[in-house]
């Protein structure tokens, strides 16, 4: 088994990537998500904001390993 890559997310928090590939698939759907209604707003932003440094962060991190 390979040894697991690390992550840090937007909030600091290390983010355990045992398979670099399903994790940037995860992430981009995540960060293509939205919310309905306009309540939801300052909450879709943070969650978008969150999914997208994520998947930069991962991309970089494919980058490195090719």
């Amino acid at each position: 088994m390979e040894n697991p890559l690390i992550v840090h997310d937007l909030n600091g928090e290390a983010v355990e990537v045992t398979d670099l590939n399903l994790a940037l698939m995860q992430a981009d759907d995540y960060r293509h998500y939205h919310l309905s209604g306009k309540r939801n707003i300052a909450l879709q932003q943070k969650q978008q904001a969150y999914w997208q440094d994520l998947y930069q962060k991962l991309l970089k991190l494919a980058e490195r390993q090719s």
